[in-house]
């Protein structure tokens, strides 16, 4: 019983050649794939000596389609000198296609092939013989040793995660071109795009509230009411036409007295030729700009009602930026001081070595000990040697009056 198979890998081919864009890589190599299959290297050989006996049967679709987009070579020599050539060697399937450039499904797989969207390769056929094996690290899989190959195919991610391929030749023209052509694409899709909305916009204004289409009738009801919104307008402006000059006076008085907004939000109204900066806010006033010169006279300035408010905004922001930036300074200035301080104080606490400053405390105290013991000596012997000693009644009654005058003497 034969059994259709797709296996697909995921390790990427080569670009050969891009002017007849050329690529290689593996399309099957011997490991199990996402799919639980191991296609064996013998199956492959003999499948693939089959497959490329017949050229005009060597089939490379795009995404298992029924599209031809290229054909399986049996070699190609690039620019380094360097051969490749389409067969099974130890690691497994390497393969060499041309792709074609005469019809556009082609010409969309080299431009995705161009872009990395497109890096796998994937092989179509018949399984004919496929059993169910067991190995220690591998698991358990379906190993086929003999298949009939009928494609090979262009997909973006494989099954067998080792099915990828690499440019083997391009043309750096034919690349530039194609991305010009994308941006082309891009751009005229994008006005597609809007005008479709148009359209969709007009449509629906062409419809009811039920989504039947208006009647013709209704639509020019609708526009008849617009002209006479739009006569209307005319006749309540010709009302106040002056019948000599043929003109709106009212019109000559609200180009005198424009009205805007200042910077601060307040309605404002002066002659166009006349503005002065009055505490930051442009204000009216019959005073030239410049003291001594008209503001007719400065040719080369705009000093339009308009343009001095923009130019007063401008200024404006810059002021406020600048105030925002000075705040923000001090405000970071004395968040840096606290967090400097901070570390600062962690580091001197990590480095306080108390046992040190004990030890100097022990040796100063010892030293006052001492110096206090000295001291109350000292102040004992002196005390001893003040004490008088005076005799006892039986050694004044032995005295005379000469040793009694002696002993006074000595103690004065």
């Amino acid at each position: 019983m034969s059994i259709s198979i797709m296996a697909t890998r995921n390790d990427e081919f080569n670009i050969l050649k891009s002017d007849e864009l050329m690529i290689g890589g593996y399309a099957s190599i011997e490991i199990v794939d996402k799919q639980n299959d191991l296609i064996t290297l013998k199956a492959l050989n003999e499948a693939v000596q089959k497959f490329m006996s017949k050229p005009e049967y060597r089939n490379v679709m795009t995404n298992h389609s029924n599209v031809q987009v290229g054909e399986v070579v049996d070699s190609y020599r690039d620019k380094t000198g360097r051969l490749w050539k389409t067969e099974v060697d130890d690691v497994g399937f390497f393969v060499v296609i041309k792709l074609r450039d005469d019809i556009e499904k082609a010409k969309e797989v080299g431009r995705g092939i161009r872009k990395g969207s497109l890096r796998s390769f994937s092989i179509g056929g018949q399984a004919l013989q496929k059993s169910k094996k067991t190995h220690d690290e591998l698991g358990k899989y379906n190993e086929i040793s003999k298949l009939e190959l009928h494609e090979v195919t262009i997909c973006e991610k494989g099954i067998n995660p080792e099915a990828r391929f690499d440019i083997l030749k391009q043309d750096k023209g034919e690349d530039i071109m194609t991305n010009k052509l994308e941006k082309a694409l891009e751009e005229l899709d994008a006005l597609m795009s809007e005008v479709n909305t148009l359209r969709k916009e007009e449509e629906e204004h062409m419809l009811d509230e039920k989504g039947n289409p208006r009647e013709t009738m209704e639509l020019a009801e609708e526009m008849a009411d617009d002209d006479d919104d739009g006569d209307r307008d005319t006749m309540e402006s010709s009302e106040y036409m002056d019948a000599e000059t043929g003109k709106n006076p009212r019109e000559k008085e609200e180009k005198a007295y424009l009205r805007t907004l200042d910077g601060a939000g307040n309605q404002i109204g002066e002659p166009a030729d006349r503005i002065v900066i009055n505490n930051g806010k442009p204000t009216s006033s019959d005073m030239p700009v410049v003291k001594a010169f008209g503001n007719n006279e400065l040719e080369t300035l705009d000093l339009s009602v308009s343009n001095v408010e923009k130019a007063y905004e401008a200024f404006r922001q810059e002021q406020l930026e600048a105030l925002a930036y000075d705040n923000l300074q001090k405000s970071f200035e004395a968040r840096f001081a606290n967090e400097k301080n901070s570390r600062e104080n962690t580091l001197a606490k990590s480095q306080y070595d108390a046992a040190s400053e004990i030890a100097s405390l022990k040796d100063e105290f010892t030293q006052l000990r001492k110096s206090l013991t000295a001291e109350k000596e000292t102040i004992l012997k002196a005390q001893e040697d003040s004490i008088i000693k005076a005799p006892s009644i039986d050694d004044i009654a032995s005295m005379d009056w000469s040793d009694i005058h002696r002993f006074v003497g000595g103690n004065q």
